[in-house]
């Protein structure tokens, strides 16, 4: 018996065909979540319970015809949580928030009259700079960030670096550089040195 001959009367063909594809059996069709769906995404550090792991560098380098302020070299960043009972926090389950690492130099620490350097990147390492590089001047900053640091050793990321030139003569001379991390969840930490 074909459709049309069980249409009632003032019912379209079209109306009929809809409306058997819904009377059809339904079939139970279970599909896979991926696993990643599943799990959930890295919570904020409790910043009462977390810590940075890792430290900055900032030496002098002296070389035949050349001397540079070193910042960063073979430096890494990472945090730690702990529970309540002072036990480390799993790999991976708390995140930093943007991370970012500000490097100044200039007066201050003693150094009252700073002399000029310049700032040349040797490798960012993952970082991104905000904004553009200072220029040759007795004073600058450069702010690195970083989106992603998850608490545990295997999660340390190596810091952003950089050299500072001396200018004019090429010689070392007094300025004061700080360096400091922060991220949006765990706090700051900081280090200083004085060049030469």
């Amino acid at each position: 018996m074909s459709i049309e001959e069980v249409r009632p009367a003032g019912v379209s063909r079209r109306t009929v065909i809809k409306a058997a594809a819904w009377s059809a059996p339904v079939v139970a069709v279970a599909v896979a979540t991926p696993l990643a769906s599943a799990s959930t995404p890295p919570a904020p550090a409790p910043s009462t319970r977390s810590y940075w792991d890792g430290g900055t560098s900032i030496n002098k380098v002296v070389t035949t015809g050349n001397q540079y302020i070193r910042i960063n070299q073979s430096a890494s960043l990472g945090f730690e949580v702990e529970d309540e009972n002072g036990d480390p926090e799993p790999a991976g389950k708390y995140t930093s928030g943007p991370a970012t690492v500000r490097i100044t130099w200039g007066a201050g620490g003693g150094v009252t009259d700073p002399q000029p350097y310049s700032v040349q990147e040797t490798n960012l390492n993952g970082w991104v700079r905000t904004g553009s590089l200072p220029g040759t001047g007795t004073s600058g900053q450069i702010e690195y960030t970083y989106t992603g640091l998850l608490n545990g050793d295997a999660n340390r990321i190596p810091l952003p670096v950089v050299r500072l030139y001396p200018s004019p003569n090429g010689a070392l001379t007094a300025t004061y550089v700080t360096v400091q991390q922060q991220s949006q969840y765990i706090g700051a930490s900081g280090s200083y040195t004085i060049a030469p």
